[in-house]
């Protein structure tokens, strides 16, 4: 039987934790199995000059450590290297004629790398490769005359570097041949591994030999169906829990009729068949994004992303799926903001009050659905001119899948 989802709520408002603070926005959220590392822009006024950085370190939702920046330079991501290690990348800075990779242990800056690759560098994300390596990648402005007046056109640039005992070694990427980090996943014996790549999912051997690849799109409409996340499928064989390929979700541009996504899912068997989902989301016409995908052990799974009613507000979901005896069994929760205020609450039916909330990080305790006890969520909340309100909540999940 469909279970029915009991979940239970608690936020922290990160505004009342700086108490002169105008307001306090999350501009990135790094999180590792140890803890999360939240950069956030504290603005004791609406004045720019008045923005101040901060980096909190949470356990769930418990502050257990801060630290303060000079205003120098503007962080602009980060990436948490566990043990109070963590790298930053900044804007642009006028000061230091470019854009600034720093490694930092707690308050300490270690080594630091200066990017000049044109005008108005800066860095965007910071990505673990596969080895040892980071991928850091950002952009610059390049100066194009258009008569009485001069355009600037964003450029994107890569970098590759490596954390060593003397500092930081760097390599160029071929700038006409951008690198993309693929979500990799294991399959059941392990002897092969699927991967995201190209808008479509493809298996490998280990010896990075190519089985099979399926692209989602058709007609040359391939980008228009852009997969995000990715992960392994189980479903119960003779009383054992095998892996039978993987779920994936993402958007799906090619059949709206708006200029807005629909909801992406699906999976994709070990064989490399693939099978749309999509119709399961038909009753649930307020889903928007689906941001994070747990799995569970017997062909049954968690979405949680958000809702969407244009021009009325946003929201978020979490909704269960099992596919048992040839039919779906489903069960959904909301987590609505209250008519006053910021506040989420949990209700059975979506709601919308002019509230948006752009969502940062989903940070799921445990990656597989029978181990999965709470979810935290980061991000900055909007009505009318109060904006980028920064928030976190945990979600309590009370069943037992």
């Amino acid at each position: 039987m469909v279970k029915n989802l009991d979940i239970s709520i608690k936020s922290i408002n990160l505004k009342e934790k700086f108490k002169d603070s105008h307001h306090a926005e999350i501009a990135g959220v790094s999180a590792s199995a140890v803890d999360c590392m939240v950069l956030l822009n504290i603005w004791e006024t609406e004045e720019y000059k008045s923005l101040s950085q901060q980096i909190i370190v949470l356990n769930k939702l418990e502050i257990i450590d801060s630290y303060k920046f000079s205003k120098n330079l503007k962080w602009n991501c980060i990436y948490n290297l566990n043990n109070g290690f963590y790298l930053l990348g900044s804007k642009f800075s006028s000061l230091y004629s470019g854009a600034v990779l720093a490694l930092f242990k707690e308050n300490t800056i270690i080594t630091s790398r200066l990017f000049d690759k044109g005008y108005a560098t800066e860095i965007h994300a910071i990505q673990k490769d596969k080895d040892d390596s980071f991928l850091i990648s950002g952009s610059w402005y390049q100066c194009v005359p258009c008569g009485s007046h001069d355009d600037y056109v964003p450029v994107q640039w890569q970098n590759k570097i490596t954390i060593e005992t003397t500092g930081f070694r760097d390599e160029d990427i071929d700038q006409s041949n951008p690198k993309t980090i693929g979500l990799h996943v294991s399959d059941s014996d392990s002897e092969n591994y699927f991967v995201l790549e190209d808008y479509g999912i493809s298996k490998y051997s280990n010896d990075d030999v190519l089985i099979w690849n399926q692209g989602l799109g058709h007609f040359g409409i391939e980008n228009l169906k852009p997969i995000h996340k990715m992960v392994p499928f189980f479903k119960t064989q003779n009383g054992k829990t095998i892996q039978d390929g993987v779920w994936f979700s993402g958007l799906d541009y090619g059949d709206s009729v708006t200029s807005l996504s629909e909801p992406l899912f699906g999976r994709v068997t070990a064989g490399g068949t693939i099978l749309s989902f999509k119709n399961i989301l038909i009753d649930f016409p307020e889903i928007y994004k689906i941001h994070c995908l747990i799995p569970g052990q017997d062909n049954n799974c968690l979405l949680i992303g958000e809702t969407l009613i244009v021009g009325q507000g946003t929201g978020l979901f979490i909704l269960y799926n099992q596919f048992s005896e040839g039919i779906w069994q489903q069960n959904i929760q909301y987590i609505n903001f209250s008519k006053n205020g910021l506040e989420l609450k949990v209700q059975d039916s979506p709601e919308f009050h002019n509230r948006y909330l752009q969502i940062k990080a989903i940070c799921p305790q445990s990656e597989r659905l029978e181990d999965l006890e709470e979810v935290v969520i980061f991000g900055n909340a909007d009505h009318l001119r109060d904006r980028n309100n920064g928030d976190g909540w945990s979600v309590k999940i009370n069943n037992i899948f």
